[in-house]
C-alpha cells in the first residue's frame, strides 16, 4: 500500500511548482479576461475532495486561483493524449475521464489519489451548464465523498455562464464571481447519511443564472448575443420541430415563425416564444421528449434526428483512429447509425453503455469497450441525440 501511494504521489511536488508558477504569473490574466472576482478562504483541510458547479472552461484553473491550494483535476480523456496529454499528465496530473464510459475507473483513481492524500478537484455535473441552471448531479458523489476519509469542499461561481454560454460564439462583458461556499470535515461527513451529503452538495452548488442577475441586475453586452443557441434549442415550442431553429445576431428564429430577440440580461423579449428564459424553453422541451417517448420508439423506418458533416473517430485507451471527416449520425427508435462513403456501423439502442457531450460540437457514445467520438462541422444540436438517447433507453431525464 505504501509504494502505490507513493506511485500516486509521483510528481506532485514539481506539479505543486506549476500549480504556484500558473497562479502567479498566468492567473492575473485569466482572472482579468474573465472579469473574475473572489472572496477570500481557507481551506484548512490537508486533503480534501473540491466540487464545484461548472459554467468556463477555465473553472479549474479558477478554482486553484480562488483557493491557492494544489489538486488534481478529473477532465476529458481527449486532453490526455499526444503533446497536449503530456503536459496535461506530467505538468498538472489530470484525471482522464473517458466521455460517455461508465464512471467506475476514474471514481477508484480519484478515491485512489484522496487516500494517497492527494486532493483532487471535479465538477461532478460533468459538463458546462446548457441553460443556466446546475445540471444534474449524481448521487454516486455523494458515496464518494463519504467513502473518501478525505473533507468535502464546495465552491460555487456566478455570472460564468451569462458571461460566456456554453453554446455561445462570443465571450460577453459583464461580472463572474466565485465563493467557498462550505468544508465538511470528514467527521461532518461520517455523522451525515449519504443523502444529507447529496443534499449538501446540490444545494451548495445550485446556481439559476437569471435569478442572481436579477438580485445584481448585471448586464453582459456583447456581439451576436443569440448565435448558437440552436446548440441547446434542440425544439421549436410551436411547431415541434426537432433541429428547426437558427438564430443570427440577438436573435432566435424557426421557420414557422417562431422569433424572440436575446437581451443583455440574459432573457428573452420582443418576440412569441412562450419563455423568459433557456431554462425554462430546456424544461419544456424536456418534458416534451418525455412525454413523446411512446411514439420515438415506433420511429424505425425513418430517423428522429440526423445530421450530416461529422469527424468520426474510434477511440481506444491513449489513442483514436479517424474513421470519417465527413459522417452522417442517424438516430431512430431502436438503434444509432454511422454512415460515411460505403460503410455503415449499426449500434442497437441497449448496446450504447454511455453517452456525453462535450464543449458544444463534439458528442461521445460507448458500446461496450468501443468508445466513439464525432465532432460538427456544423451548428447543430448535439444534446438533441444525448436527450433521445436517455428517453429511448429508459434513463431519467432532468
Amino acid at each position: 500500500m505504501q509504494s502505490e501511494n507513493s506511485a500516486i504521489r509521483k510528481g506532485s511536488a514539481f506539479q505543486k511548482g506549476v500549480y504556484a508558477f500558473c497562479r502567479a504569473v498566468i492567473g492575473p490574466f485569466v482572472t482579468l479576461s474573465l472579469h473574475f472576482s473572489y472572496k477570500p478562504c481557507r481551506i484548512r483541510s490537508r486533503t480534501f475532495l473540491a466540487l464545484g458547479n461548472h459554467t468556463q472552461n477555465l473553472d479549474p484553473a479558477l478554482l486553484v486561483i480562488a483557493t491557492h491550494r494544489y489538486m488534481r483535476f478529473v477532465a476529458n480523456a481527449a486532453i490526455t493524449r499526444g503533446f497536449v496529454g503530456f503536459i496535461m499528465n506530467n505538468f498538472f496530473g489530470v484525471i482522464p475521464r473517458e466521455k460517455g464510459a461508465s464512471g467506475d475507473e476514474v471514481i477508484a483513481r480519484i478515491e485512489a489519489n484522496l487516500k494517497a492524500g492527494v486532493s483532487v478537484g471535479m465538477f461532478p455535473e460533468g459538463n458546462r451548464c446548457w441553460d443556466g441552471v446546475t445540471e444534474f448531479i449524481s448521487p454516486r458523489t455523494a458515496r464518494l465523498a463519504k467513502e473518501s476519509g478525505a473533507a468535502l469542499v464546495t465552491y460555487r461561481f456566478t455570472g460564468g455562464y451569462l458571461l460566456h454560454p456554453r453554446w455561445a460564439g462570443y465571450k460577453r462583458k459583464g461580472p463572474m464571481r466565485g465563493e467557498l461556499v462550505h468544508e465538511y470535515s470528514p467527521e461532518e461527513l461520517a455523522a451525515m447519511t449519504q443523502d444529507e451529503v447529496y443534499e449538501a452538495i446540490c444545494r451548495d452548488l445550485h446556481v439559476n443564472a437569471y435569478e442572481e442577475q436579477a438580485r445584481s441586475g448585471d448586464l453582459y453586452p456583447g456581439k451576436n448575443l443569440a448565435e448558437g443557441m440552436q446548440y441547446t434549442a434542440y425544439l421549436c415550442p410551436l411547431c415541434h420541430g426537432i433541429g428547426t431553429v437558427t438564430t443570427s445576431g440577438d436573435e432566435v428564429r424557426c421557420t414557422c415563425g417562431l422569433h424572440a430577440r436575446y437581451l443583455e440580461t440574459g432573457s428573452f423579449g420582443e418576440g412569441n416564444l412562450p419563455f423568459r428564459n433557456l431554462a425554462e424553453w430546456n424544461s419544456y422541451q424536456k418534458a416534451w421528449m418525455h412525454g413523446h417517448s411512446a411514439e420515438f420508439r415506433t420511429m424505425t423506418e425513418a430517423p428522429i434526428a440526423s445530421d450530416s458533416g461529422f469527424r468520426l473517430k474510434l477511440v481506444d485507451g491513449e489513442s483514436s483512429r479517424l474513421l470519417s471527416a465527413d459522417a452522417t449520425m442517424s438516430l431512430f427508435g431502436d438503434r444509432l447509425e454511422l454512415s460515411f462513403g460505403d460503410r455503415k456501423i449499426v449500434h442497437g439502442i441497449e448496446e450504447i453503455t454511455g453517452f456525453g457531450t462535450a464543449l458544444k460540437s463534439s458528442v461521445y457514445f460507448s458500446c461496450g469497450s468501443l468508445h466513439y467520438q464525432l465532432v460538427s462541422s456544423k451548428p447543430v444540436s448535439l444534446l438533441k441525440y444525448y436527450a433521445l438517447w436517455r428517453i429511448l433507453s429508459g434513463r431519467e431525464y432532468l
